[in-house]
């Protein structure tokens, strides 16, 4: 009750201003998406949104590891995921433009998903395998106009800040890509506003960029290992302040094997186009 009381005030004028912000800036990302070229600029405009956003929600953030990303490369990114806040994050400090893979259902908020489908997302159906591996194939087609592709490996966000499993899309379409993957952990989100939670409290959000995995020459054979890498290295960067679940696991198997499971995704049989 007390969280509530003394962060209201805050929630109060982060609706309002989100809802201003979103109003004024929704209208011009959609018209400008009925005109070619308009891409690049309502991704920018997004960013634009995000930051306001993290203002008004008293959020402030933190980089490194923007050296290991080289200028011009495009990059399958695949971050943790522990809440709303990782998303402003990441949109605001990834020094590199990507195209998001989102859940459908995001378009269908008023105003708002319009305006999420102009940034060029890719929606992604997970309720329906064809149409899912048609939304990855999107995906590989945009690593192929110089922009990278952001996809969340475990699927939805952690309910306890945890890293958890991983589904197979985003590898797959590395793997029949060839395009490296790039590694991010997302720390003090999950603080922030953690999963069923309408209510969010202010703090601050540190990105760690790590090394770009290679991806050329590999097989499906080698997606479980790709996926292993992938794990321990955004695994190796959570931050167990931020994480108290962390402390009651520590030194046992759950901190040091990832789970892994079945994707809603590609399998060998369903290629994705080489970008290049």
């Amino acid at each position: 009750m007390r969280f509530r009381i003394r962060f209201l005030p805050r929630q109060l004028f982060a609706a309002a201003g989100t809802a201003l912000i979103t109003i004024l800036l929704a209208p011009i990302m959609i018209i400008r998406s009925m005109f070619p070229g308009s891409a690049y600029i309502n991704y920018r405009i997004g960013r634009l949104w995000n930051l306001i956003v993290a203002k008004f929600m008293g959020i402030s953030f933190s980089i490194t590891g923007t050296e290991k990303i080289v200028p011009g490369e495009s990059y399958i990114i695949t971050p943790n995921h522990q809440s709303f806040a990782d998303i402003l994050a990441l949109f605001v400090n990834l020094p590199l433009p990507f195209r998001w893979v989102i859940k459908k259902e995001l378009l269908k908020i008023p105003l708002f998903g319009r305006a999420l489908g102009a940034t060029g997302a890719i929606s992604l159906d997970r309720s329906d395998r064809e149409r899912a591996v048609k939304s990855l194939r999107e995906g590989a087609r945009k690593l192929g106009e110089g922009w990278s592709v952001l996809i969340y490996p475990e699927g939805t966000r952690t309910p306890d800040g945890l890293l958890h499993s991983f589904k197979k899309g985003a590898f797959m379409m590395a793997i029949q890509t060839g395009i490296p993957i790039l590694p991010v952990t997302c720390n003090g989100a999950f603080k922030i506003m953690p999963k069923n939670s309408l209510l969010f409290r202010p703090g601050h959000v540190s990105v760690a960029i790590g090394d770009p995995i290679l991806t050329k020459g590999l097989t499906e054979n080698s997606v479980m290992e790709l996926m292993e890498r992938t794990w321990q290295a955004i695994n190796s960067r959570l931050n167990p302040a931020f994480d108290p679940f962390r402390k009651i696991l520590a030194g046992t198997d759950a901190l040091q094997q990832p789970i892994t499971d079945e994707a809603v995704g590609i399998s060998s049989s369903e290629k994705v186009p080489d970008p290049r």
